[in-house]
Parts: structure tokens; sequence; C-alpha cells
């Protein structure tokens, strides 16, 4: 039963860590992408949130791209076993907002 417990909470842990790094990629996303946004303010916006959160320890942040940006989020989600390391990872990608006229009809 115990060791259920334990496996219940690990799950859980690892479940929230990942859902922390989406939320922090798309926050730095939605920065970067942003008209006068620029890849480091993305990567800082999404740094600082998921840093906010302590259940994605050592919180690691790439953002690439000129046109469609990509912003990748990486850490450990906490770990109720000694010795145990798991990583958590999530990717999030979307084109570079521009304005646009419209063309004669």
């Amino acid at each position: 039963m115990g060791l259920l417990f334990l496996a219940l909470a690990q799950a859980v842990m690892v479940s929230v860590a990942r859902d922390v790094a989406q939320a922090a990629a798309e926050e730095g996303l939605r920065v970067a992408r942003a008209r006068q946004g620029t890849a480091a303010a993305g990567r800082t916006a999404a740094a600082s949130f998921a840093r906010a959160e302590p259940v994605l320890q050592t919180p690691a942040v790439a953002v690439s791209g000129t046109n469609t940006i990509t912003v990748r989020v990486a850490g450990h989600a906490p770990s109720l076993l000694p010795g145990v390391n798991i990583t958590v990872s999530k990717t999030v990608r979307g084109p570079r907002e521009r304005f646009t006229t419209p063309g004669p009809a």
C-alpha cells in the first residue's frame, strides 16, 4: 500500500512539473513572438515563470527561430526516490506576429 501511494505521489509531481514546463514555454512564446518581442525577452519570461514554481527544478530555457519561434523548457521533477532523476521537457512553436495591410480588392 505504501509503495502504491509513493508511486502515485511521484506521478503527480511529474505531471505538475510537465504542466509548469508547458506553461513556462507558452509564456516565453507569447513574449518572444509579439511584434516587438525578442528571443532574449522570451527566454527571460519563460525562465521567470519556471523559477516561480518550485516543482520544476533547475529549469533551462532555449528560444530559437525568426519567423517561427520555438521555445523549449526543460528541468527536473522532484523525486521521492533517492538517486532517481526525472527529466521533464516541453517545446512550443508559433509564428512571429506581424501586421499587414490589406491589398487592393
